[in-house]
């Protein structure tokens, strides 16, 4: 194995961690896996025969042939079980200082922080933390892009997810338990020490792109005044124009298709027409807003506890 992770962002979804990826990939003494989320440490939490149909679409990937075939072209998201596997991921690290990988379940799956402590104890581990309110509506948005919601009324369909029988990574959405930071991070503090975890504001990072990368590249000792490039945001919100054929391209598995084949110019041609976005976004109501505080004030205010920052007035959500 020619390189050895010695950091990892462990979430959170919906928080500008792909753009991250992309932003850090461009930065010469960086590495990042073509895998930009392996879920290599989370995948003791995760029971795969539950897994819901459209999720085992997203990570059919045959491993052994991308490793074999070059590992070319950045895959999303897969689940790359064996250590072997993993190691194969970082065989093209040659003098970059800075090698981890990012993916958002080790943030909510229990197992994942102590595994990556068993492997890496020196690590560094990177959060990027967003309203969870607007975090849970930009995850509705997203379902509703990618055909996963079963009930278009965000308070209905996040209760239903919320009491389902069986939960877990991949197998529910999980809207409200992942934005629930203090429990999460209170896991990650009993497993490493205070200045091995850095978090980061996804606002601040929407806002001020170059002050935090900045921030990043200094935490991970590398170059600091590397000049990234900003143009491409990645995973933006979007919902279909039409939530019929939208469900029909999803089931027959053609947009899935359609993403792994298309180039850039083609995809962003696909999405201006399959989907709306920007200012053609609904906007979160006052009720799903109240509705969404009133379940995580308590684990806000002890989030502000926790990292020493007001985080309820950062947010306003007083």
């Amino acid at each position: 194995m020619n390189g050895i992770p010695n950091f990892f962002v462990i979430g959170t979804a919906k928080a500008g961690t792909t753009s991250l990826y992309h932003y850090l990939s461009q930065h010469p003494d960086v590495y990042l896996p073509p895998i930009k989320e392996t879920n290599h440490f989370a995948m003791g939490d995760i029971d795969e025969s539950l897994l819901d149909p459209v999720y085992k679409r997203d990570i059919q990937l045959d491993l052994a042939r991308y490793i074999r075939n070059g590992m070319k072209n950045t895959v999303h998201i897969a689940h790359v079980k064996r250590k072997l596997d993993y190691e194969a991921l970082y065989s093209g690290v040659q003098h970059e200082k800075a090698i981890g990988e990012i993916s958002n379940s080790y943030i909510v799956c229990p197992s994942a922080i102590p595994s990556i402590k068993l492997e890496y104890p020196n690590a560094k581990l990177i959060v990027m933390l967003r309203n969870p309110v607007s975090r849970a509506w930009s995850h509705f948005l997203m379902n509703q892009r990618e055909g996963k919601v079963r009930i278009h009324d965000f308070i209905a369909e996040v209760m239903q997810d919320y009491s389902a029988s069986h939960r877990g990574w991949g197998v529910n959405h999980q809207y409200l338990e992942l934005g629930l930071y203090a429990k999460q991070l209170q896991r990650v503090f009993e497993q490493f020490a205070p200045h091995q975890l850095k978090w980061f504001l996804f606002e601040d990072f929407v806002a001020y792109p170059d002050k935090v990368m900045r921030s990043i590249a200094n935490l991970l000792g590398v170059n600091e005044d590397f000049q990234f490039d900003f143009s491409k945001k990645a995973n933006q919100a979007g919902v279909p124009r039409n939530r019929f054929v939208n469900q029909l391209l999803v089931n027959s598995g053609l947009i899935h298709s359609l993403k792994s084949i298309a180039g850039e110019r083609q995809k962003s041609w696909i999405k201006s027409r399959l989907y709306k976005s920007g200012n053609e976004l609904q906007k979160i109501g006052k009720e799903e807003t109240d509705f969404l505080f009133d379940f995580y004030q308590s684990d806000i205010a002890q989030l502000s506890d926790l990292l020493s920052f007001d985080f309820m007035n950062y947010w306003k959500l007083k």
